[in-house]
């Protein structure tokens, strides 16, 4: 198992709680009730700093000295914040007023930003001097519309990058693998990120588009990059020899498997070889995964078993992972929590609503997030055999929240 983080050795609850979390995503058992405290102990840690040093946040709390300690119960009945706080700036800072933009993002980020000299040209040399700063600020797609906009520091970046990857059920260890990548290339993106994280360890790496995803389309500029060339793919594919990670949208997987279809191809590839997609569908007609999986099965190789998808989104700071029973296994460092239309808590094993995450990753903006997905949270337990609750497929859009825009995953592959 790797040993501590450096990014998080000064905060030791969090690397606590994520050396739970690996222990959990091999299947080993755990101490759920140590899990439980751990998490719990992070969460409110967290609320504090949130509260003296996000504005943002502060507005929602009033708390005088004599105020009793605050709980994981009080967070969630009185201190979710919904995704929509990281889309409350003006869209039209994101093409010509860099430092308003600047300002607004200190006002949801545990820094204030205001000192930095950002005088920049267009969104991603914005992007690119924060970089330098330290601060780290993922986009959603903009599907929906207004992208999100999230600031994450150096160890909440890296809490990110050292969960995500964890909940794998195998291990791909560098330098054994090689890697096609569906996605755009880039990093402005949680899921370009996490792309670049899993083609790290690769011996070959081969991208569906050559040219990048352009920031500047957030505000406007570009559109998206060229055609993709699914037989330089495919050639990719049939040349390897050792085992493959295919990742990308289910989109860009279905039109990969109907590329091989059309052109009558099968590619079988090497045992040990998955395909992993996360992101959702980008307001493409859905297919049933039971479909997406056997086109995998079909044209590549890949058995059921290796093929799974990911939840996330721009907002949060885990990711949680499909099991061979289709439920996305939420891990022990996260509490979840069903809400309905007024954002009241639903309480239950089994019960339908909008999805609220505790996140105890978030460790520099508010991690106790609404998403704009509706979700079936069960408790019961998955005959998968890996513990603790689980989000039912499909997971879709809550109504009126808009199209989901980009997951946020990040992460090595072993």
């Amino acid at each position: 198992m790797p040993g501590p983080n450096p990014r998080l050795t000064a905060v030791p609850d969090v690397q606590a709680l994520l050396v739970c979390t690996r222990l959990w995503s091999t299947g080993a058992p755990i101490d759920e009730g140590a899990a439980a405290r751990l998490r719990e102990a992070v969460l409110v840690g967290n609320h504090r700093r949130y509260a003296a040093a996000i504005p943002a946040y502060a507005a929602l709390v009033d708390e005088s000295p004599a105020a009793p300690a605050v709980t994981v119960a009080d967070i969630r009945d009185r201190f979710l914040v919904t995704d929509g706080l990281f889309k409350s700036y003006d869209p039209a800072w994101l093409e010509d007023a860099p430092a308003e933009l600047t300002r607004w993002l200190g006002s949801i980020f545990t820094e204030r930003l205001t000192d930095l000299d950002l005088a920049t040209g267009d969104i991603s040399q914005w992007r690119a001097a924060l970089k330098r700063h330290g601060v780290y600020v993922t986009f959603s797609s903009g599907t929906g519309g207004r992208p999100s906009l999230v600031p994450r520091d150096r160890p909440t970046l890296a809490a990110l990058r050292a969960c995500s990857g964890v909940r794998l059920p195998w291990t791909l260890r560098a330098g054994t693998y090689d890697f096609l990548q569906l996605v755009t290339p880039g990093l402005g993106l949680g899921i370009q990120s996490g792309a670049a994280g899993l083609a790290a360890g690769a011996v070959r790496v081969h991208h569906l588009r050559a040219a990048p995803f352009d920031l500047r389309s957030l505000a406007g500029g570009p559109g998206p990059p060229g055609a993709p060339d699914h037989d330089a793919a495919a050639d990719f594919l049939a040349r390897s020899e050792r085992p493959v990670l295919v990742f990308g949208t289910p989109a860009e997987v279905s039109d990969l498997i109907d590329h091989l279809a059309s052109a009558g191809r099968h590619v079988r590839l090497l045992p040990g070889s998955q395909v992993v997609t996360g992101g959702g569908w980008k307001g493409r007609t859905a297919i049933r995964r039971e479909e997406l999986v056997e086109g995998v099965r079909d044209r590549l190789g890949v058995p059921p078993g290796r093929c799974v998808d990911t939840y996330s989104t721009s907002e949060l700071n885990t990711v949680f992972l499909t099991c061979v029973n289709d439920r996305y296994h939420i891990p022990p460092c996260v509490e979840p929590v069903v809400v309905d239309d007024l954002l009241v808590p639903v309480d239950g094993d089994d019960v339908v609503g909008r999805l609220a995450v505790l996140d105890p990753f978030a460790l520099s903006y508010p991690g106790s997030v609404v998403t704009g997905d509706a979700v079936r949270l069960r408790r019961d337990p998955c005959g998968c055999g890996l513990a603790g609750p689980t989000l039912a497929a499909p997971i879709v859009r809550a109504a009126g929240a808009g199209e989901r825009g980009c997951a946020t995953v990040e992460g090595g592959a072993g």
